[in-house]
């Protein structure tokens, strides 16, 4: 792993080179770290309708400088049976968001967002904070970035057209501080970070992490990439209870594929650690219930007409959460502008454990 971490070094020194010259061109991509929040927004937009033309955001401009500010509200109602048990439901408001974007000039910028989520936090937290740097002048039609800050890694793609997440985002997103290199143009955009992450498989105290990730794009509608990351440990599921039985990071690797031809979209993605956790560490987990977790999804979505969306979806899991596996169907429906309102139904079955979902989510964007 030493020559692992020379590697990286001489690339982030590289890098900073590179980004040194004066920036003073296009904006900086947000693309890579996104998170599932991003989702929801993108349904929103596609639901809104072609005809009816989106709010203005609220911008703060002086001096040649921008404050843009947005915001997201999610309020949901579940029912859940589980066979041979008993039936629960509720009705919560799962997110609060507010978050803003600031442009200092073309090719600087930042980016923080604050959330909030019923049961989830006790108090409005931090979810991102991100500074972005572009340099002015493109390799190949290809511009070099970076990103530092608080921010959700490059590894996986989690689209969904789905109120849940996907087994696949449950096992694999990660949010760490973190300083993440790009090249990125109309054909690909390959990522490469490192980070300090929270779970240690010794008592040190360094950056000993790292995520890397590679989409291309061929064509228009049509989109596939592979990312790895050091270590599944670091993942926001926390798989590891006891750090004192983690000896040996358990890295992990992602693929995805995202096809749209028209009003149909397929999505199918796979999450897999690439090694075996140990039985110790399976003995003392909650959702890591085998020695080596992989997840599936796979969805396919169809817009009928301009604010109406229809999907169906199968997804499962091995040696992670009880190797559940997932069936089911969405209809969401643009009512206002910025605002929608979905209906999911889920069919669960866990060790034999069936179970019956159905979840409405009424979502506000602005």
């Amino acid at each position: 792993m030493n020559w692992m971490r020379r590697l990286l070094g001489c690339f982030f020194v590289a890098g900073l080179i590179l980004m040194l010259p004066v920036v003073v061109l296009a904006q900086p991509d947000y693309e890579a770290m996104r998170s599932q929040i991003d989702n929801l927004r993108q349904r929103i937009a596609t639901l809104e309708g072609e005809k009816t033309q989106p709010d203005e955001p609220f911008i703060l401009s002086a001096l040649n400088k921008s404050i843009t500010l947005s915001g997201l509200l999610e309020l949901e109602a579940f029912w859940e049976k589980v066979e041979g048990g008993e039936e629960t439901s509720d009705l919560q408001l799962a997110t609060v968001e507010l978050a803003a974007d600031v442009d200092i000039n073309e090719n600087i910028a930042g980016h923080l967002a604050l959330l909030w989520e019923e049961d989830e936090t006790d108090n409005i937290e931090v979810d991102q904070a991100v500074i972005f740097l572009r340099h002015p002048v493109p390799f190949w039609r290809h511009y070099v970035t970076f990103a530092g800050g608080k921010m959700y890694l490059p590894f996986g793609n989690f689209d969904s057209a789905f109120i849940s997440d996907p087994l696949t985002l449950e096992l694999g997103e990660t949010n760490s501080t973190a300083a993440v290199f790009g090249f990125q143009g109309d054909l690909l955009a390959l990522h490469v970070g490192a980070f300090n992450g929270d779970v240690d498989t010794r008592d040190d105290d360094r950056i000993d992490s790292w995520v890397a990730s590679l989409e291309l794009t061929p064509m228009d509608g049509l989109a596939f990439g592979i990312s790895y990351l050091s270590d599944l440990a670091e993942s926001d599921i926390e798989l590891v209870k006891d750090e004192d039985l983690y000896r040996s990071s358990v890295a992990a690797g992602g693929a995805y594929l995202s096809w749209q031809i028209g009003g149909v979209n397929l999505l199918a993605e796979y999450i897999a650690a690439l090694e075996n956790f140990s039985s110790e560490m399976v003995g003392a987990g909650e959702d890591l219930t085998g020695e080596r977790p992989w997840a599936w999804n796979v969805e396919l979505s169809w817009e009928p007409t301009e604010r109406w969306q229809l999907g169906v979806k199968a997804e499962g899991a091995e040696d992670f959460q009880s190797d559940l596996k997932r069936y089911g169907a969405v209809v969401s429906r643009g009512l206002f502008r910025n605002t929608v309102l979905g209906l999911e139904y889920l069919y669960g079955d866990a060790d034999e454990d069936e179970s019956h979902t159905v979840t409405a989510q009424l979502a506000l964007s602005f």
